[in-house]
């Protein structure tokens, strides 16, 4: 048996590759993944390699909430592009626990292995009486691991408590820690340094204004690259700190999979079978596993053959619409960049980088050059050529040309002088946007909008509207930008498109994330959370605010819930504002978030209830003195 290997795939991730039991001491395995699941079937697929035999005894699927998804740590990169794979779990200064004490089946080990000196820390515990416990605490850890933790005492500045762990070098790993400031009183508060391999991971890190009470949990998420064989978690006093101590509850650290190409996989797989279809009739049963495995990977095949030809046309169809565009030469780009100057560069995104460019005849313009090696940056330069070529309107940006030379995919746009609203709303470097201001904006990135989904030949949606994609031009005319993941809708005998999830998180439509049915009410979903930006002045994520406070839109709603809203109100508007228009924009912010799309509005009746709102806020003549003049009139805009 220590000689047999085995190969487990789902989907597109490779869970063990030819995994052995050699070296391995104990009499049992178990193995977890974290996985997100797109679709109503999970496949999971065992491959035992020539002559092998394995017993698999169990295999359990628990769902699990999304607020404990890591989805926040790089917005470029959705969750479903790769998986996890559980290395430990610890109760610090606590005792193993259970599956059975665990709402998600998870098991916790002890601390005591991996804590590095015995010198340096006392283990501590409360009731459980004690501990504030907000609504999902029991889905991120046990009641049991905020209730023991570890402590440096008495000791005083200079000492770190630390934990050590073998892990496979070269890798991204994911840890969470857990804390619970059982110790703080209620006029000191415990502030914190954390490090991960002796390096500040995060700095004062202020227990009690994160958590928002003493004794009430809260967990910090990381993302590191390790090129060790080693990973060092550690946490001190920081220096800022009243309290001369430090305290951890709980340690999670899980490994990234990247998904696998599916030749890649297929190949693997083919070897295996190749070995597997030599067996003799006793092992039959492997026979038809490998059958089915076969099945499963064929089927991915010809996904992807379907996803290549699909490639190739619109490939093709994008090279029809550069026809009708201007041509430059790579010269012409990087003389206008300047041989694409840093001091030019004025964005970065999954496509590249943005640069600003003076062409021959003086005119300023943005230039947007793919990474080369990347495949998202291809698609989507393909993909925004076939889809804005055609379309003209005074709230989309337009595209002025392209160049496809020497394997440079470069897209050139018209300069938008005064940035994103985003900049605009929480930015530190412009001059907040009055109430009226805000709504104009609002109102002509909704006309944008509605000639995408009701104007074009065939209705566009665009999957990724938000604020940092409504761009300014320098009459602060709005224009809704960035189309490489925007999708034509469906045809008139069909109510959605059925697509893998994009988008940006804090902005994507809860039931197009479950469902994969992608329709014109999930730009609307997206542009209730822009709503909500606007009134705020915040960003749909921050993951500077408190766990609860980190998703803007599902903040928002639980203040609605509570009746507390209006505290988020963006305080630069207080005093300033018709509240009847605001009510208006904010009652339609609370119907763009409906969960259930058949209860959102159209982007229609946006425009209609923004006009509306609009006009309340003229009639009532609240005017700011900092208020920056559109040279159009108001009524052209609108």
């Amino acid at each position: 048996m220590t000689l047999a290997s085995i190969t487990v795939t789902t989907d597109s991730f490779v869970l063990l590759d030819n995994f052995t039991f050699a070296n391995y001491t104990r009499s049992h395995l178990m193995k977890e993944y974290l996985i997100s699941v797109t679709s109503y079937e999970l496949f999971i697929t065992f491959i035992p390699r020539h002559n092998s035999l394995v017993f698999v005894n169990a295999i359990e699927v628990v769902s699990m909430p999304d607020v404990l998804f890591p989805n926040s740590l790089n917005p470029s990169t959705p969750f479903t592009e790769f998986t996890l794979e559980t290395m430990y779990r610890l109760n610090v200064g606590g005792a193993d626990i259970s599956a059975q004490n665990d709402t998600l089946s998870r098991n916790w080990e002890s601390d005591e292995t991996y804590f590095q000196s015995t010198t340096t820390g006392m283990n501590i515990s409360t009731n459980i009486s004690a501990i504030k416990h907000p609504d999902f605490i029991e889905f991120t850890a046990p009641p049991m691991v905020y209730i023991t933790a570890k402590s440096l005492g008495s000791l005083s500045g200079g000492y770190n408590l630390s934990w050590e762990f073998r892990v496979s070098p070269n890798f991204l790993y994911f840890v969470r820690v857990h804390f619970c400031d059982m110790i703080s009183s209620s006029t000191n508060s415990m502030v914190l340094d954390l490090f991960m391999n002796g390096y500040i991971a995060f700095q004062s890190l202020d227990l009690l204004r994160v958590s928002g009470d003493l004794a009430e949990p809260y967990y910090k998420d990381f993302v590191l690259k390790n090129t060790e064989e080693t990973l060092t978690v550690s946490v001190g006093p920081a220096t800022m700190s009243s309290i001369r101590n430090a305290t951890m509850n709980g340690i999670e650290i899980m490994k990234f999979i990247n998904k696998v190409d599916a030749s890649k996989k297929e190949n693997r797989v083919n070897n295996v079978l190749t070995k597997t279809s030599e067996l003799s009739k006793t092992s039959k049963l492997v026979i038809i596993i490998g059958c089915g495995v076969f099945v499963v990977i064929f089927l991915a095949f010809l996904g992807l053959s379907f996803c290549y030809l699909k490639s190739c046309r619109l490939k093709k169809n994008s090279v029809n619409a550069c026809e009708f565009l201007r041509h430059f030469t790579l010269h012409e780009i990087q003389h206008a960049t300047n041989g694409f100057d840093a001091e030019l560069l004025i964005g970065v995104g999954g496509f590249g980088k943005v640069y600003k460019g003076t062409l021959d005849n003086g005119k300023i313009v943005a230039i947007k050059v793919a990474i080369p090696e990347s495949r998202q940056g291809l698609d989507e330069f393909y993909n925004e050529i076939e889809l804005l070529y055609g379309l003209r309107h005074q709230n989309l940006v337009s595209l002025v040309g392209c160049c496809n030379e020497d394997s440079e995919l470069i897209l050139v746009y018209n300069y938008m002088a005064n940035g994103s609203l985003s900049s605009h709303l929480y930015g530190r470097d412009f001059v907040p946007l009055s109430w009226k201001q805000r709504l104009v904006i609002c109102l002509g990135a909704t006309k944008g909008l509605l000639y995408l989904h009701t104007g074009a030949k065939q209705s566009i949606i665009h999957r990724d509207v938000k604020t940092t994609n409504i761009l300014l031009d320098e009459k602060f005319v709005p224009k809704v930008a960035d189309f490489g993941i925007s999708k034509r809708g469906p045809l008139l005998d069909k109510s959605h498109v059925t697509t893998n999830v994009k988008g940006s998180f804090g902005y994507v439509d809860p039931e197009y994330f479950w469902t994969k049915y992608l329709t014109k009410k999930s730009d609307v979903y997206s542009f209730g959370v822009v709503l909500i930006e606007v009134i705020c002045g915040k960003p749909a994520l921050d993951d500077t605010r408190t766990t609860q406070e980190m998703n803007l839109a599902l903040w928002a709603l639980s203040c609605h819930k509570k009746g507390t809203f209006n505290e988020m109100v963006d305080p630069y508007l207080i005093g300033k504002v018709n509240m009847d228009s605001l009510n208006k924009v904010l009652e339609l912010a609370w119907k763009c978030l409906e969960e259930r799309r058949v209860n959102r509005p159209s982007m229609g009746y946006v425009l209609c209830q923004l006009e509306e709102a609009l006009h309340l806020e003229l009639a009532s003549h609240v005017l700011n003195d900092n208020d920056i003049e559109f040279s159009d009139d108001i009524e052209a805009v609108v």
